[in-house]
């Protein structure tokens, strides 16, 4: 069984070592390897999808305002996440509230920069 459910966080060193952002786990582990669908946290730019944004409160990594960057949904093997968060490269944090995991999954089946694949995969499972 695993140690990655849904609405987890975790701390992935994205787009480099030196960049983390905050993942959030949508969908439970399915599949052989197991998948789940993640998307994450940035900060709020001009350019952002503003489908779902985030103030301070929304969670305790969330400092100033920022988005889900659904256009970065994606799935990944849960077996590489139990490896990262072992060796200490990937980092869980709090898991995020009921209420924002509602909107940030409506979200994620809302927002135009959703990959399309990642919305059929989601769409019969939330």
């Amino acid at each position: 069984m695993s140690n990655i459910i849904q609405q987890n966080t975790i701390l992935v060193p994205v787009p480099s070592p030196s960049c983390k952002h905050l993942f959030i786990v949508l969908t439970a582990p399915e599949g052989e390897p197991p998948v789940v669908v993640m998307v994450n946290i940035t900060t709020r730019i001009v350019t952002s999808d503003a489908t779902v944004i985030l103030t301070l409160g929304d969670h305790s990594f969330v400092r100033h305002e920022s988005v889900v960057a659904f256009e970065h949904a994606s799935l990944f093997e849960v077996e590489r996440l139990e490896n990262g968060l072992s060796n200490g490269s990937l980092s869980k944090f709090p898991d995020i509230s009921e209420t924002l995991f509602t909107a940030v999954k409506q979200g994620l089946l809302n927002s135009p920069r959703t990959p399309q694949n990642i919305k059929t995969y989601c769409n019969s499972r939330f």
